[in-house]
């Protein structure tokens, strides 16, 4: 098996009682693996009793009972189970949290999940461009079926993708401009499953002059846009998207925006991007997150326009969060408060398939969704 992962992977480090956010606390359903099960059955002790007593059943998987957050979780905020029994016989989703694989074959994906504390810190405080390693393993070859040559073809242009995202000769902006406009002719050729015309594209993107040529185009249209629709339309429009989601927390509160508000965003723009220059590579990281751990997946489902569109629009929605602060209180959040704001984000909106089905539908039933980000980026 040939593994892949960004150079944070293995970095990451549970800071257990330390973390703000606990996710033992969370009141998640937590499936308990065969192995681990069968291990809890065999324990003849008062600590196998209660695991077996906490532990059901439904649709032939079982879940650990935590209502409240997990039973065993001590007053130190440690993981009994894992202190008494060792790692090797917690819950296989409890020893991989938060980190996320994708298998093809004999190619295997790995990274980190923004939804936990220290995962958010590890990207936002990354400042050179991420890079990815592979090595080989001695893990079975996955038997799921895929289309190879479709499947190699979407590697390429998504890497080509993530290229664009760390181009830093543009700023932030003008990147998410460019994947905004290359999104449906690549969407149309992995509908088509188009191999060839997926390679003439992810050449035509790696040339830096064919980059600027979309940034240069797409302000002219931007030009004759602003004629009929207004930019606080169009931030308010995309904060709409995720105001009509349900939030366990207070995120919702974030984006609920009428035009006095979006106005008084915009007016303090200019001053937040003289700001926020100096930490550009934290959304940088963020797109980069969102297009390795999504876009791969459309190799199997062909949703490569709504794919690459989240992930601009997801990251428009973060800048969006940072800048309404910014307005608010006249300076920069802090990195722990950007931290946070990343952390409930991905918590509330990327980890609820509901919320991310809104992302989605709003892609699918707006014709003018690449004007409208590139409206927010210019």
């Amino acid at each position: 098996m040939t593994l892949r992962y960004p150079d944070i992977f293995p970095k990451f480090v549970c800071t257990c009682s330390d973390c703000k956010d606990n996710c033992c606390k969370m009141g998640w359903d937590i499936e308990i693996d065969e192995d681990t099960l069968a291990y809890y059955r065999g324990l003849d002790s008062e600590l196998g009793r209660r695991l077996c007593e906490n532990i059901y059943e439904e649709d032939g998987c079982y879940y650990m009972s935590q209502p409240d957050g997990c039973p065993f979780l001590s007053e130190e905020g440690l993981c009994s189970v894992q202190q008494e029994c060792g790692a090797e016989h917690i819950s296989e989703i409890c020893r991989e949290h938060p980190r996320f694989y994708e298998w093809f074959g004999d190619y295997k994906e790995a990274g980190l999940g923004l939804c936990c504390e220290e995962v958010s810190r590890l990207v936002l405080t990354h400042e050179r461009p991420m890079l990815f390693t592979e090595k080989q393993t001695d893990e079975a070859a996955d038997d799921l079926e895929f289309d190879a040559e479709l499947f190699a073809a979407v590697r390429t242009v998504r890497d080509r993708l993530i290229d664009i995202a760390q181009d830093r000769g543009f700023s932030v902006l003008q990147r998410l401009v460019v994947l905004s406009y290359c999104a449906e002719d690549i969407g149309d050729a992995v509908f088509d499953e188009d191999t060839e015309r997926l390679k003439q594209l992810s050449g035509m993107l790696a040339i830096d002059g064919f980059r600027m040529e979309i940034v240069v185009h797409a302000q002219q249209n931007i030009k004759e846009r602003r004629k009929v629709f207004g930019k606080a339309a169009e931030l308010l429009r995309l904060f709409s998207v995720f105001g009509r989601m349900e939030y366990m927390g207070s995120l919702g509160g974030r984006f609920e925006t009428d035009e006095k508000t979006a106005e008084k965003m915009l007016g303090a723009e200019a001053a937040f991007e003289a700001v926020y220059a100096g930490f550009q590579h934290e959304l940088e990281n963020v797109l980069v997150y969102f297009l390795y751990r999504y876009f791969i997946k459309c190799s199997r489902d062909l949703s490569a326009c709504e794919r690459l569109f989240s992930a601009v629009c997801m990251t428009l929605a973060v800048r969006g969060l940072f800048l309404r602060e910014f307005a608010e209180n006249g300076s920069l959040p802090s990195l722990e408060r950007r931290i946070e704001l990343v952390k409930e984000f991905s918590k509330e909106v990327e980890y609820d398939s509901d919320n991310m089905d809104i992302i989605y539908e709003e892609i699918q039933q707006n014709a003018d969704i690449r004007d409208i980000l590139c409206g927010l980026c210019m």
